[in-house]
């Protein structure tokens, strides 16, 4: 019995890594990220050296997707403690029409100091998500209200601004596992991870 169910897990747990491995898309950059930020200034990818990009696309506006993606991504960076040091965490809007300003770095400060809200024109803002892979489009909700379809996923770009990998987005610890991996394969010293066996 111990024998069969240790094979149905193992099995399931192959299926998974399988589906997870899927989800995964890497890109190569041709140019680097061109927004800007809250209060209008131009930030590009190239603003900061030696850091990779955890990039998030979505909209302040955004009933539960949005928080609940950057809830996880914010506490996969928790749990890999002081290796987060090497990583950047963005919020892009994709509604540049509604986020800027104050209300652009408030909902972004609500989750963590270090995640920086981006903005910038629609054209900038397009370029970036198509890039990336990241759909999204305006869905009129009546009375000129409207909502945002987008994409829910997770992108990483690496310090060398040439590549990226976009995943799904998921639990806090495959985030914080495929951070890890990507951080190591990028040749971070990794040795002040608590528990760092349980992510490998």
């Amino acid at each position: 019995m111990q024998l069969r169910s240790a094979a149905l897990l193992f099995v399931l747990l192959a299926a998974f890594i399988t589906a997870a491995q899927a989800q995964e898309k890497w890109i190569v950059l041709e140019h680097p990220l061109v927004l800007a930020d809250a209060d209008g200034k131009t930030v590009t990818s190239d603003d900061f050296p030696e850091k990779f990009l955890l990039v998030y696309f979505g909209y302040t506006h955004c009933a539960d997707q949005c928080p609940t993606a950057l809830s996880a991504m914010v506490e996969a960076l928790a749990e890999i403690g002081p290796a987060a040091d090497y990583i950047q965490p963005l919020f892009v809007t994709v509604d540049p029409e509604r986020d800027r300003g104050v209300a652009l770095n408030e909902f972004t400060a609500a989750f963590d100091k270090r995640l920086l809200g981006l903005s910038g024109s629609p054209e900038q803002i397009a370029a970036a998500a198509e890039m990336l892979g990241v759909e999204y489009r305006k869905v009129l909700a009546g009375n000129e209200d409207y909502v945002i379809d987008h994409s829910s996923v997770l992108s990483l770009i690496g310090p060398d601004r040439r590549n990226a990998v976009t995943f799904a987005f998921a639990e806090p610890y495959l985030i914080a596992a495929k951070l890890i991996a990507e951080l190591d394969r990028g040749g971070v010293a990794l040795g002040k991870i608590n528990n760092l066996r349980a992510y490998r």
